[in-house]
C-alpha cells in the first residue's frame, strides 16, 4: 500500500516510465521483497537482512550522533561494548539493527541508477535495463521506508512492553503482528491513506531527514500500546485506532515519495571528484594538504594539538565515536628482556589519523632492555577504525598500553 500511493503521487516532473501503471504495478509488488528473502528456505540470507529492518534506537543512541557509514556504526557499538562489557547482550551490532544503514544504501543505489538514466537519455541509447533497476531499487526502498513509519520498528518495545510498566501494557509477543498484518489487512484501506498524504518535502540531507522521521515514528510508540490496551486492533478496531494507522501508513508513503523525488534531483549533481584519504588526510576540510599544514591554527575546545603534516588534532569526547583496534601485532621481546625475565606494560602513545594508520608513535612509559622500542614499533603496525566527530572520520591521540609477557608456548598452543 505504501509503494502503491508513493507512486501514484510521483510530480509529472519525474521519469515518465515511473508513473506508467505497470511501473507503478512493479514498484508495489516489491514493497514486501525483503520480507520474501526471511523464509527458513535461506536462512543465511535471513540471518545478514533480518537486522536492516529495524533500530533500536534507545540502544542506538548510548553511542551518541549516528555515524553515516554502517561500518563506522558497527565499530562505534563494539566500542561500546569494549567500554561497558555488562551491556554487551544488548549492544550487539545485529540486535540493536540497520535500520537507517539500509535505507541510504538502497536510496544510494536508486540515485546512482537514476544518474545512469541521464546520461544513456542523453546520448540517445537503449534505456530499459536501468528503468528495470530503478524500479527494483524504488521498491526495495519502499520497504523500509514503510518498515520506518511504523513505530515498533524503531524501539526495544518492538514486541511486548519491557522495562517498567506501570500502565500495564501488554507484554505478549503479539502486538507487532497483530498491529502491522492481522489489523492493516482487515480494517485499512487505501482510500482511507490516500488523503492523508503530506504535500511534496524537498529532502535537504537524506540521513537527517529520515532519522529525523524515525525518531518522530519512534515518539509514538507508547501510543500503540495505549490502542491495543483498548483493544484498538482487535478485528477491525476503533475509529481512533483505525485514524492512527492511516496517519501512519501516510507518512511512510509522503516520505516514500520524497525520497524518490530527491533522489530524482540529487542523480542530476555532479559526482564529486576523488581523492584519496591516505595520501591526503587534509583534503576532507576542503583546502590544500600543504596549506593547511603551514597556516596558523590554535587548539580550540574540540582540539588537542595541530600535528603539522594531520592538521587538527581532537580530543577523544562525548559525542564522538571513538578509534577501534582493527589488527594489533604482538610486540617483539628483546633478548636481553626475556633473559632477565622482565614483564609489565608500555604505554605509547599515538595519534589515529583518518586512514586508520597511526602517526607521532612515542613511548610515554618506559620498561626498558629494548622493550620500549619494540613496543613503538609494533604500534606503529596497529589499523584502526579512526574515531568520528560530526560523522566526519578526524585525527585523534590514543594512549595504547603494550603488554610484555612471558609465557610457556606449549601451554598457549
Amino acid at each position: 500500500m505504501i509503494n502503491r500511493l508513493a507512486a501514484e503521487s510521483l510530480p509529472a516532473d519525474m521519469p515518465a516510465f515511473m508513473r506508467t501503471p505497470e511501473a507503478i504495478n512493479e514498484i508495489a509488488y516489491l514493497g514486501p521483497e525483503p520480507d520474501r528473502w526471511r523464509s527458513r528456505a535461506e536462512p543465511e540470507l535471513n540471518a545478514a537482512q533480518a537486522p536492516d529492518h529495524f533500530i533500536d534506537i534507545e540502544y542506538a543512541d548510548l553511542i551518541g550522533p549516528l555515524p553515516r557509514q554502517r561500518y563506522q556504526y558497527i565499530a562505534a557499538l563494539y566500542a561500546y561494548i569494549a567500554a561497558h562489557p555488562d551491556r554487551a547482550a544488548d549492544l550487539q551490532p545485529e540486535k540493536v539493527g540497520f535500520q537507517p544503514y539500509v535505507t541510504s544504501e538502497v536510496w544510494e543505489r536508486l540515485k546512482s541508477a537514476m544518474r545512469d538514466y541521464r546520461t544513456l537519455s542523453a546520448a540517445h541509447q537503449d534505456t530499459k535495463p536501468v528503468e528495470a533497476a530503478i524500479l527494483f531499487y524504488a521498491g526495495w526502498l519502499g520497504h523500509y521506508v514503510g518498515d520506518g513509519s511504523q513505530p515498533l520498528h524503531v524501539t526495544i518495545q518492538y514486541n511486548g512492553w519491557v522495562g517498567p510498566n506501570p500502565n500495564g501494557y501488554t507484554t505478549d509477543h503479539k502486538i507487532h503482528s497483530q498491529f502491522e498484518t492481522a489489523f492493516v489487512d482487515a480494517a485499512i484501506n487505501v482510500s482511507d491513506v490516500q488523503p492523508l498524504l503530506a504535500p511534496l518535502h524537498p529532502i535537504n540531507d537524506e540521513w537527517d531527514d529520515y532519522l529525523a522521521y524515525l525518531r518522530h515514528t519512534g515518539s509514538l510508540t507508547e501510543r500503540v500500546y495505549q490502542l491495543d490496551k483498548q483493544h484498538g486492533f482487535d478485528a477491525e478496531g476503533t475509529p481512533e485506532s483505525k485514524q492512527f494507522t492511516a496517519e501512519r501508513l501516510a507518512a511512510g508513503a509522503s516520505m516514500l515519495r520524497d525520497l524518490y523525488v530527491a533522489a530524482w534531483i540529487k542523480s542530476a549533481e555532479p559526482v564529486p571528484d576523488w581523492h584519496d584519504q591516505h595520501t591526503q588526510p587534509a583534503a576532507a576540510s576542503g583546502s590544500d594538504p600543504a596549506a593547511a599544514a603551514a597556516a596558523p591554527q590554535e587548539a580550540g575546545p574540540d582540539i588537542e594539538e595541530i600535528d603539522p603534516t594531520l592538521g587538527p588534532v581532537y580530543k577523544v569526547r562525548p559525542g564522538m565515536t571513538v578509534p577501534v583496534i582493527v589488527w594489533a601485532p604482538d610486540p617483539e621481546y628483546s633478548n636481553e628482556a626475556r633473559r632477565k625475565k622482565l614483564t609489565g606494560s608500555v604505554l605509547v602513545s599515538a595519534i589515529v589519523g583518518t586512514d586508520g594508520h597511526t602517526h607521532d608513535v612515542q613511548a610515554a612509559s618506559h620498561l626498558g632492555m629494548g622493550l620500549d622500542e619494540n613496543a613503538v614499533k609494533a604500534v606503529q603496525q596497529y589499523r584502526f577504525q579512526p574515531a568520528t566527530y560530526q560523522a566526519k572520520p578526524v585525527p585523534t591521540r590514543v594512549n595504547i598500553k603494550v603488554d610484555f609477557h612471558l609465557y610457556d608456548s606449549r601451554i598457549a598452543k
